[in-house]
């Protein structure tokens, strides 16, 4: 397996945000939508396997470190697969759950969220850290809806995600 170390720095504007949300429904752009449907299937694959992802989330003044395992070889492709897929999206600024309020904030505050990403051969090592303690805040709350997919699989994914009260939204 390659490894992935990767890092993210750019920003999106919330129109920005509408931008991307119709180049993915642009018909002429068919690589986008099925990249994006590609993504979706493996993340709703995830779903129904969350019961065999196992997921450690340490928080850090700076953020989150995780590491996210399984002993299911065919969820460990799909977390290799899925993991680097999310971070080049947001390093591309191709949002996803446009209706559900914490993804269009990781989205829009991307510029400001670092994110390393490290393929193990059972799973996926992240380290995902800001300098901005707003952002932070965004950072540690998004490793905390993660951990719900992983403990809840679709029950959480068909809900909003919280964001923490004291978090200044932006978006």
């Amino acid at each position: 397996m390659e490894n992935a170390n990767k890092t993210c720095t750019n920003t999106a504007t919330p129109d920005e945000l509408t931008g991307m949300k119709a180049a993915l429904h642009n018909p002429l752009d068919g690589n986008r939508a099925a990249r994006h449907k590609h993504d979706q299937d493996v993340f709703h694959t995830l779903l129904h396997y969350h019961d065999q992802i196992r997921r450690e989330v340490a928080e850090t003044a700076d953020g989150i470190s995780t590491i996210t395992t399984s002993d299911n070889p065919e969820v460990v492709r799909l977390l290799h697969d899925h993991v680097p897929a999310m971070h080049r999206r947001l390093h591309e600024n191709f949002g996803l759950r446009y209706w559900d309020p914490a993804f269009p904030e990781i989205f829009a505050q991307r510029q400001k969220v670092h994110m390393d990403v490290t393929l193990i051969p059972n799973g996926v090592l992240v380290e995902e850290t800001g300098t901005d303690a707003n952002v932070v805040k965004l950072i540690q709350a998004h490793g905390m809806i993660v951990s719900l997919f992983v403990k809840k699989g679709f029950e959480q994914a068909q809900q909003q995600s919280p964001l923490p009260d004291d978090y200044q939204r932006i978006t």
